[in-house]
């Protein structure tokens, strides 16, 4: 049975990493990257959120800008409306 980390290949007597256990993608979009600041931002615009929680991907930013626009002042429609022209 092989660990999901690593595995002993009795062939070559040494350890070895599998490839597909770490193809992760590791990139972050921008637009979600600047979604999740203006989150910790302007926390008031999101008291229903647990703290942990995180900003995906793209599907999560309409409901950033929503609740930026709601519940929001001045300041937060703005960068809602920023927000609005990268989608």
């Amino acid at each position: 049975m092989r660990s999901p980390l690593f595995y002993f290949s009795f062939s070559r007597m040494k350890l070895e990493e599998p490839a597909a256990a770490y193809t992760v993608n590791q990139t972050v979009d921008p637009l979600v990257a600047r979604a999740e600041a203006l989150v910790r931002e302007f926390k008031e615009c999101f008291w229903f959120r647990h703290p942990d929680a995180k900003v995906r991907n793209r599907d999560d930013v309409p409901l950033v800008i929503k609740h930026l626009r709601e519940y929001g002042d001045k300041r937060a429609w703005r960068a809602a409306q920023e927000l609005r022209k990268c989608l």
